[in-house]
């Protein structure tokens, strides 16, 4: 009697769901058969809404569930970008990867998904691994240099699900210094199992210290960083190269990053040309709006990371301000800055948050502010900016963690100019009032 019953029950609930379906093409209950779907019609509604040329066999990977949920948007005239994420978890710039195959191409990293609400994608500034200079002296006297950075400092860089780092040195054995440079910084190929160790996903090469070797040390840097598996951006063999962006996909967001310098008063550091190796240069910001546009238009969220200042000062160059604006109208979400050795203040412009550096990571002697700076993204693919208050101290960078410490830093950061931001006690910084 039980199992009758049961059979019954079954029966009458497929036949009033059935019997519900409004149209061809239109599914409704998720349990319904994937037969019953028309994949066909979907792909050619979705494909005229989208302006991509959608197939039913490319839908059929998302299930008649997901694929409804873009019907239902298209037929109610509110289907947008953001309805692709919505109903399949995947941006329409994902979306597009997939379609053409170049997830997981040259400079498409598909990181998969992280099981939360949100991802993070965090940022310092200056590192420096050069044997000759007294951080690395100092890591030498304490058994390595993993035991001068805070582990609960690495444990954040490693869980976050894309880290970066400026590369501020050559990497490699060839080449010799630049004649009349004060400062030259060569590292041995090894050295790139420190940034593996902390976590790094992508570095910058956009600095006035990757080329201190020459051009075949430059060229060897590329090679090991590559050999390394790590991707670099803001340099290249050619001026196509050093414009190129990076892209990282986590939770269906596509995140682009893009590196430039103006760090150079007088210039060593040679800038990339169509037929010569170099850095992406921003002296002119014609090039790097140009480069911003263009990875704009294949990612959902681009962050924009530029060398540039002046060395051990506060005080913000009229270029940082006007050129970040020109940035985030061409296209970026963020900017961030470093090479300054110090922090500098931030603001927003247009609701997108510009840091004008950072401050050194681990580069020095010196004892200096700085910090991590994190975008945690939605599954909207909106984002909040967060910052990590560390001090590089005797050599060794560390999380303040004391009040007194912590809040310190904050207010400094609020007090320097464009005095354009608020930052709470747990980190989240905010436009300043008006």
């Amino acid at each position: 009697m039980k199992r009758f019953l049961s059979v019954f029950l079954t029966v009458c609930i497929l036949t009033l769901c059935f019997t519900s379906c409004r149209k061809v093409g239109r599914y409704v209950p998720s349990f319904v058969a994937e037969s019953v779907f028309d994949y066909e019609a979907a792909a050619a509604s979705v494909s005229q809404a989208s302006g991509m040329e959608i197939t039913a066999d490319f839908l059929k990977d998302f299930g008649a569930e997901a694929c409804q949920k873009l019907v239902d948007d298209v037929d109610s005239g509110s289907f947008t970008d953001l309805s692709w994420k919505k109903a399949t978890g995947y941006s329409r710039h994902v979306i597009t990867d997939l379609l053409n195959g170049t997830i997981d191409s040259q400079y498409i990293h598909d990181f998969g998904f992280n099981g939360k609400d949100t991802f993070d994608v965090s940022f310092v500034g200056d590192i420096n691994f050069d044997t000759q200079y007294m951080n690395m002296v100092h890591a030498d006297e304490m058994g390595g240099v993993m035991n001068c950075i805070d582990p609960a400092l690495t444990q954040y860089l490693n869980a976050s699900d894309v880290f970066m780092i400026n590369n501020e040195f050559s990497i490699g054995t060839s080449g010799a210094p630049l004649s009349g440079k004060t400062y030259t910084f060569q590292v041995s190929p090894d050295s790139t199992q420190y940034l593996t160790a902390l976590g790094a996903d992508i570095v910058s090469v956009a600095n006035n210290h990757v080329f201190d070797y020459g051009e075949s040390a430059f060229l060897e840097t590329l090679d090991n960083l590559t050999n390394s598996g790590i991707p670099y951006v803001g340099a290249g063999k050619n001026i196509d190269e050093a414009s190129q962006a990076q892209y990282f996909i986590v939770n269906g967001c596509k995140v682009g990053i893009i590196a430039a310098s103006r760090a150079e008063k007088v210039y060593f550091t040679p800038v990339a040309e169509e037929d010569s190796a170099g850095i992406m240069g921003t002296y002119d910001s014609e090039l790097f709006v140009e480069a911003i546009k263009e990875a704009d238009a294949q990612c959902d969220i681009l962050v924009a990371y530029v060398h540039w200042g002046t060395e051990n000062s506060t005080k913000l160059e009229s270029a940082q301000i006007n050129m970040a604006r020109e940035y985030i109208d061409a296209g970026a979400d963020a900017i961030i800055g470093s090479h300054t050795h110090c922090l500098q203040g931030m603001e927003y412009y247009n609701g997108k948050p510009i840091v004008y550096s950072v401050g050194n990571f681990w580069f020095n002697s010196k004892n200096l502010d700085s910090c991590v700076i994190t975008l945690r993204i939605d599954n909207d693919m909106n984002f909040e900016t967060r910052i990590l208050p560390l001090k590089q101290q005797n050599c060794e960078t560390r999380i303040l963690t004391e009040y007194e410490d912590y809040r310190g830093l904050y207010d400094r950061v609020e007090s320097y100019e464009p005095q354009g931001v608020t930052i709470s006690d747990d980190g989240l910084i905010s436009p300043a009032a008006p």
